[in-house]
């Protein structure tokens, strides 16, 4: 589907920029814009590729403590998103990683 010339111009050709101003539906009512497919052509390593995200992620949260650097506190931080398909932030995030053993306190 990602390939179909009946939904893209040019679908050969590399071009993230087709994805902005299109009306994406993200019912599950248009699969032609479903990175990984879905139902029977779904991709076989999504289960692989979450579970290798969240495994990293658990391992970061649990060997670090997190400080958010200038003295600010978690209240008055910025969690202002920016328009996107992604959902991300509108300004980046920085934190401070500290070394935290859990066998040692």
């Amino acid at each position: 589907m990602a390939r179909n010339p009946e939904y893209w111009n040019n679908p050969e050709k590399f071009e993230p920029e087709r994805f902005s101003d299109v009306p994406i539906d993200f019912n599950g009512n248009h699969f032609e814009f479903v990175p990984f497919g879905a139902e029977r052509r779904m991709c076989p390593g999504i289960a692989f590729g979450l579970a290798g995200v969240e495994i990293s992620l658990s391992q970061l949260l649990y060997h670090f403590n997190w400080k958010i650097p200038g003295g600010i506190s978690p209240e008055e931080f910025d969690m202002t998103e920016d328009f996107g398909a992604s959902g991300g932030r509108k300004n980046n995030m920085f934190v401070i990683p500290i070394s935290y053993d859990p066998l040692h306190g």
